[in-house]
């Protein structure tokens, strides 16, 4: 015989189940976070202002993959760890995607927490920042 209480604990259950899964499925784009390229970012300086990449600032926690994508369709981007002074870029060597075509990723794993400055070598006023927490 089926009784009220039994009931109750298979609907309480199924409810548990149902909430890890929609939890688990919510976060799995979030768990790889992306940056991308500004459009005509290689030709124009107007995205300066904004951010050349998207987001030109990233947040994350220690241990996470980002992909760096280049998602401007006129032109080849480079995502390399450093800063420019001026127009002068000094790479400090972590990472560097090399020259990525139109679509093309790189990915890195980021497990030292701070503060890691980025730039395009071929149009070094595209500046990012990726922050480990």
């Amino acid at each position: 015989m089926v009784t009220k209480s039994s009931i109750l604990g298979l609907i309480a259950a199924l409810a548990v189940v149902l909430i890890a899964v929609s939890a688990v499925g919510e976060n799995v784009d979030s768990q790889v976070p992306k940056i991308g390229t500004v459009e005509e970012s290689g030709f124009s300086q107007s995205c300066v202002e904004t951010g050349c990449y998207t987001p030109s600032i990233l947040t994350i926690k220690s241990g996470t993959v980002v992909t760096m994508t280049n998602t401007d369709p006129t032109g080849v981007h480079t995502f390399t760890s450093g800063n420019v002074d001026g127009f002068d870029p000094k790479p400090d060597g972590m990472f560097d995607s090399q020259v990525l075509m139109v679509g093309d990723a790189y990915e890195r794993k980021f497990s030292q927490k701070g503060t890691f400055d980025y730039y395009c070598t071929l149009h070094t006023w595209m500046t990012g920042q990726i922050i480990v927490e």
